[in-house]
């Protein structure tokens, strides 16, 4: 499932040597080679509205504002990194993984990532 780029070098504005650099990606390339090798190990690729993935939780569906990299829910207290978030509401858009992409239990126990280090 990927999302779609439709117009994506003109929502990128920051600065001029950071546009730079990633307006030299060639993004359509990527998803080409992505959907390649998709059909090749016979997977339909999809493409998604990611809009709002990053903002909405995935628990009861209200908008708040980003903060950082840790989504913060107001009204439910979810709480975890807003990456993590974006990728969960874009699994959810799949039949497949309706209603929950998580187990009951594990809605309701706060996120924790282990980060080993080298050593």
């Amino acid at each position: 499932m990927m999302e779609k780029l439709k117009n994506i070098r003109r929502r990128i504005k920051y600065g001029r040597m950071m546009n730079r650099r990633l307006h030299s990606i060639p993004f359509r390339k990527i998803q080409s080679y992505i959907t390649y090798k998709s059909v090749e190990l016979g997977y339909v690729p999809e493409f998604v509205e990611a809009k709002n993935t990053s903002r909405m939780c995935p628990i009861c569906g209200e908008l708040n504002k980003p903060n950082g990299h840790v989504f913060k829910c107001k009204r439910c207290c979810f709480q975890a990194d807003r990456h993590l978030v974006a990728a969960w509401n874009i699994a959810a858009k799949l039949p497949m993984c309706r209603p929950s992409p998580l187990a009951a239990k594990a809605i309701n126990e706060p996120l924790t990532i282990e980060v080993r280090g080298k050593g």
